[in-house]
């Protein structure tokens, strides 16, 4: 399994972009990012999922979920995240507990 951490990037009110950095051979100093996620939290997005009758905590299992998902799409295998995924998370739940 993938180690690796999230970076996330000054948020806009509509999304955050998010850097991907793994580290070959387990090596910590030989960080490298391998892609970058934009997590979109606008509006209509929330909207959207809150028609298919999501609650809040629905929502942000959403969110979390599609991180992983994406990720593992890019890296072509399953991962761990070491760092970076609640402050993430958070500035998704901030944005999205606004919608609620």
């Amino acid at each position: 399994m993938k180690e690796i951490e999230l970076k996330a990037e000054e948020p806009f009110f509509t999304h955050v972009d998010v850097a991907v950095i793994d580290f070959p051979d387990g090596c910590r100093e030989k960080g490298r990012q391998r892609c970058k996620v934009t997590v979109e939290f606008a509006e209509s997005d929330v909207r959207q999922l809150q028609k298919r009758g999501l609650d809040f905590e629905e929502v942000m299992a959403y969110y979390r979920d599609w991180i992983y998902r994406v990720v593992k799409f890019h890296l072509a295998q399953d991962w761990i995240c070491t760092g970076g995924l609640e402050q993430v998370m958070k500035i998704v739940e901030d944005r999205v507990k606004t919608y609620f």
